[in-house]
């Protein structure tokens, strides 16, 4: 089976960062992509979609650090479903995208820039998950 999932969109709010109790940062964020198209009759009609996102170690650590509201990123993960049970006693469940990839496309202003000052542009942009691992 393949379970893939890649969209290119904006955050919706600057990402939250926090810890598991192991000390393993997480980040969570919300994306919007648009949709355009024309209606039957004629209008052109947008929708915003929204997919909620998760990273974890050094790929969060790089969210927390270069991602803020309104830049322009690529993701590509995979689906997964969470489930559980609220305070009333009922089942929820939420799909949401765990990255694996993240790449800076810009910031509101076409560009995103780094500490260094550079753009995505003059360095690699795309940030893998598995670049941490030692092995």
């Amino acid at each position: 089976m393949i379970n893939s999932v890649t969209i290119v969109g904006n955050i919706g709010q600057d990402p939250e960062i926090r810890y598991t109790a192991a000390g393993v940062p997480v980040a969570s964020f919300n994306i919007a992509v648009n949709e355009i198209y024309t209606a039957k009759d004629g209008q052109k009609v947008r929708k915003v979609h929204w997919f909620k996102v998760t990273a974890f170690q050094r790929l969060a650590e790089i969210v927390g650090e270069y991602c803020t509201k309104g830049v322009k990123v690529g993701v590509h993960g995979q689906l997964q479903q969470r489930t559980w049970q609220d305070e009333e006693g009922f089942n929820r469940s939420i799909v949401e995208i765990r990255a694996r990839e993240l790449e800076l496309l810009g910031g509101r202003n076409g560009y995103q820039s780094s500490p260094e000052g550079e753009t995505p542009s003059e360095r690699s942009s795309l940030f893998n998950e598995e670049d941490d691992i030692p092995f």
